[in-house]
């Protein structure tokens, strides 16, 4: 060791500069690899992840602000369903319904000469009620009947009416209407059809 730091002592001003120089790169490479690299990139991912939070937090308190608004919506889209679902008659009404449309076709003057229920036909979370329809009356009589139908709290449509010649009677100029009443009624979830799946054939 005392011949090494005698050697040294030799060497000129020039050579021991130089050797300082190249011992304070190493050091200094030591320490940006091994020290100042590595935190610098704990601090570009602590400042990714600040900006990640900074994004969430600012998504959350725009939801948070618009909770109470997204509740009053909530509530009236479950009053106009309510609504809906009170127009759409169970499975236990549907006879009811009919003796209903029977009743307002004869108070409005009208012999039914068919009155036949067809096979419900699911849809979505709703059913179709055909009810095949043979009317015999005087032209204002099935208007007013249709009107009355019309206006019923469930949904009643009438479809494909047609008329047939008119034969005067006793009471006036009658006519035959064939039409179709189309009710709906409300499907339980087990009831609703169940969606097709598409598929490749293979």
């Amino acid at each position: 060791m005392a011949a090494v730091v005698d050697t040294y002592l030799k060497w000129p001003a020039r050579k021991k500069a130089l050797v300082w120089l190249v011992f304070c790169a190493v050091v200094l490479l030591g320490y940006y690899f091994a020290g100042f690299q590595p935190r610098v990139r704990t601090l570009r991912s602590l400042e990714d992840q600040y900006a990640r939070l900074g994004k969430e937090l600012r998504e959350n308190q725009a939801i948070a602000d618009n909770l109470p608004r997204v509740k009053e919506e909530v509530a009236r889209l479950d009053e106009k369903l309510a609504e809906a679902l009170q127009k759409l008659p169970d499975k236990d009404e549907i006879p009811s319904l009919l003796q209903t449309i029977s009743d307002l076709g004869r108070d409005s003057g009208l012999e039914f000469l068919l009155f036949k229920p067809g096979t419900a036909v699911p849809k979505d979370f709703y059913a179709e009620v055909p009810l095949e329809m043979q009317l015999l009356g005087r032209y204002h009589d099935v208007a007013t009947f249709f009107d009355k139908v019309g206006r019923l709290p469930r949904i009643v449509t009438i479809q494909n009416s047609s008329f047939g010649s008119p034969k005067a009677g006793p009471g006036g100029v009658k006519l035959t209407v064939s039409c179709r009443a189309v009710t709906f009624k409300f499907l339980e979830p087990g009831q609703q059809p169940k969606a097709k799946k598409k598929g490749r054939k293979k």
